[in-house]
């Protein structure tokens, strides 16, 4: 029986191989990583989720579905030795721990989005999210997982788990809210990618977005107007197995648009993406890139970060890590990828998206 497992083990791990880095009709790139930044606040104003500056060539119909999940806790400044703690070392008090949360859930994401082309070099898509905020099952590993490594824990051991609360105080007129549990609508977005100059080894586009206030306003589901957003996208192949991605937008939040925000005045949000592929075949690629957005707040609760000891909760841009791969197959592709936030920690404590994508019709 052994012998037998033996000598079929490598007949398998062949067709395993064949199978995943194997496709008839190469692409210049797959990349880059495509997803939104989810963390509150920022998440109430559009993102761009990472489009490829080639995009605009592609004339088939797209249906893409992408699924997130994240988990976040964050708390206001305190000292322990003036707090009333249980024998554990959490809060007795739970009204004492709410009012010190900012942010305390897990999350899954349902992001949906159908695109078309439009005209020689351009395409159009709309999309549209669904929120999910619970109690954090993965609480306890989490925070032991941070202990055991000796990883700063943000204060998470002082507090209650499994809880669900979001509450940003910020100077900018802002309410961001969440209580209890629940399935959030997010805002929908439509948008548009022009890819306006292409060499054999460089592709430049530019995208456009209008985010319309599907969500509900004072919520993590939306800010409840109008945001506009632009960026410049540029993809250069290094040698024949890598690709560069640079990516640099501004997004202009829906209250500075002729006033509509009355007395809520945020930022305007500067949104960067620098990455870099590796082809590993027709159909394979490995990718890892940084993304940075500046925060459309201020504040002037302090946050306690060894790196930034004077900055304030929430101004601090995201400065996400994503590191993953794509799939690509004749009709459809898969994309997977982890988000850690490993400078500023302003972006979740971990994130896990994978995504799927039908195409419909020719590629070029």
């Amino acid at each position: 029986m052994m012998n037998s497992v033996s000598r079929t083990a490598p007949f398998f791990l062949l067709s395993l191989f064949l199978v995943l880095f194997s496709r008839p009709d190469p692409v210049f790139a797959h990349g880059p990583l495509r997803g939104k930044l989810l963390d509150v606040p920022h998440q109430i104003y559009y993102g761009f989720p990472g489009f490829s500056a080639s995009q605009g060539l592609d004339r088939s119909v797209h249906a893409r579905g992408q699924v997130y999940y994240l988990n976040e806790f964050r708390g206001y400044a305190f000292d322990p030795d003036e707090e009333s703690l249980d024998e554990e070392g959490r809060f007795s008090d739970p009204d004492r721990a709410r009012e010190l949360t900012a942010m305390d859930f897990e999350a899954l994401v349902l992001d949906s989005t159908l695109s078309f082309p439009f005209g020689r070099a351009h395409r159009m898509g709309i999309s549209l999210r669904f929120y999910s905020y619970y109690g954090g099952f993965l609480d306890p590993a989490i925070e032991g997982f941070h202990s055991a490594f000796n990883l700063p824990n943000a204060s998470r051991e002082y507090f209650p788990q499994g809880k669900t609360a979001v509450s940003i105080d910020n100077d900018n007129g802002l309410t961001i809210d969440l209580e209890r549990p629940g399935i959030l609508p997010g805002d929908m977005e439509i948008f548009g990618i022009w890819t306006f100059s292409e060499t054999r080894r460089t592709v430049w586009g530019l995208a456009w977005a209008v985010e319309l206030p599907t969500g509900k306003k004072g919520t993590p589901g939306g800010n409840g107007h109008t945001d506009l957003g632009a960026q410049l996208l540029f993809e250069h192949l290094l040698g024949e197995s890598f690709v560069l991605h640079l990516q640099q937008g501004f997004v202009v939040p829906g209250e500075l648009i002729f006033g509509a925000g009355g007395e809520a005045k945020p930022l305007l949000i500067s949104q960067s993406l620098a990455g870099l592929e590796w082809l590993c075949s027709d159909a394979w690629s490995l990718l890892g890139q940084i993304r940075i957005h500046t925060s459309p707040l201020t504040s002037r609760a302090p946050l306690n970060h060894s790196l930034f000891p004077g900055a304030d909760q929430f101004e601090m841009p995201v400065t996400a890590l994503q590191t993953g791969f794509r799939r690509s197959y004749d009709s459809w592709s898969l994309q997977v990828y982890l988000e850690q936030d490993f400078l500023t920690h302003e972006g979740p404590d971990i994130l896990l998206s994978v995504a799927a994508d039908w195409r419909i019709g020719s590629r070029n």
